[in-house]
């Protein structure tokens, strides 16, 4: 009995082990800061400023042409922020290019006037990139920075501030 006793145990404080750290893989790194700035263009766009931290807190800065303008707090959870940065790294944000449409052409099939600009900024794990992107720059490369962006607005679900 003791035998089994001590197996259990064992087996207890391993899945607790197990668990814990689970937990902790759902966890952002503290220095995690994604930020996302949406410019003007000619058909009235949307202008406004997201900052998502590690916590998972989130503030909103409408400015122009959005549902609600002004500073607004909001938040994602764990899991959203952790799958936004997984998505973020595996659909190649690090690797791609600081620019797209403004000086750097090189990457666009072509460039359309009176597009919007996009800022996306991610800091994680101490690695820290910024991407200007000329939504007017048509390609496959601009096409999944867009993507990636998209992707930021969808976590935090800015289309109630903005629509």
């Amino acid at each position: 009995m003791t035998k089994l006793g001590i197996i259990f145990a064992l087996t207890c404080a391993n899945a607790v082990w197990l668990h814990g750290q689970a937990i902790k893989t759902n966890q952002s790194a503290p220095d995690t800061l994604i930020t996302l700035q949406r410019g003007a263009c000619e058909q009235r766009c949307a202008v406004y400023r997201l900052m998502i931290f590690a916590d998972g807190t989130v503030i909103y800065d409408g400015q122009y042409f959005v549902r609600r303008a002004g500073l607004i707090r909001g938040g994602i959870s764990p899991e959203t922020l952790s799958k936004l940065v997984h998505d973020l790294e595996t659909g190649g944000f690090f690797r791609l290019e600081n620019n797209y449409g403004y000086g750097n052409t090189e990457r666009c099939k072509s460039i359309e006037p009176g597009e919007p600009m996009a800022i996306l900024s991610v800091s994680n794990q101490g690695r820290s990139k910024t991407i200007l992107h000329n939504h007017g720059c048509v390609g496959p490369i601009p096409d999944r920075l867009t993507a990636l962006e998209d992707k930021v607005d969808r976590a935090v679900g800015t289309v109630k501030w903005i629509k």
